[in-house]
């Protein structure tokens, strides 16, 4: 199964869903934008450990390492193996001497463990397709008067590609989400 690495870019404030974050990851190449909607405690224990920041007690996530850590257990990936209906699967892979073990995950657990880890998060290039906002990528307009009279946009797909890409450097994800799906119906 082919697999492709993922990298953390941040964390933003979800507008559509109240209490909500935007978790955005990003393929090693720097091509998509993924963003998944995590809940506030598992943005919190990710943000703690992307600044670096100490607690004064361990979160949920730093315990479970130590536990790991105290018998033996090494993560050594995340998996973000499936998508459907806008819910992510994912699995985590640990290691005890040559014994590996598969449990599975939120993928907002699988990404706050790999973080404490260091270890590699994974996916499919299905998933970075369907799922992934395409960052930097040129798109040209199609000559095509058919689909101009099937698709009747107050936007052309340039307009749409503008918008796209400043949604993506603004960090505002949702929207580009939105962008991307009216972009993937008029077919481009």
């Amino acid at each position: 199964m082919d697999r492709i690495r993922l990298k953390v870019l941040g964390l933003s404030y979800s507008m559509s869903q109240a209490g909500a974050y935007a978790l955005i990851l990003a393929d090693e190449q720097d091509m998509h934008r993924i963003p998944i909607v995590i809940g506030m405690p598992e943005a919190q224990s990710i943000a703690i450990q992307l600044e670096k920041m100490q607690t004064q007690r361990p979160l949920t996530h730093d315990l479970i390492k130590k536990l790991a850590d105290a018998l033996q257990v090494t993560l050594k990936e995340a998996f973000i193996y499936r998508l459907d209906s806008g819910i992510f699967y994912s699995e985590l892979l640990f290691e005890k001497n040559t014994q590996q073990i598969k449990i599975d995950s939120r993928t907002s657990d699988a990404i706050a463990l790999a973080l404490r880890y260091d270890c590699p998060i994974y996916s499919t290039p299905e998933i970075v397709e369907k799922a992934g906002i395409a960052v930097g990528q040129e798109t040209g307009q199609t000559e095509s008067p058919e689909k101009e009279e099937v698709v009747q946009q107050p936007y052309s797909v340039q307009e749409l590609t503008r918008m796209l890409d400043e949604a993506v450097r603004n960090e505002e994800y949702e929207k580009a989400s939105k962008i991307r799906d009216l972009l993937k119906e008029m077919g481009k």
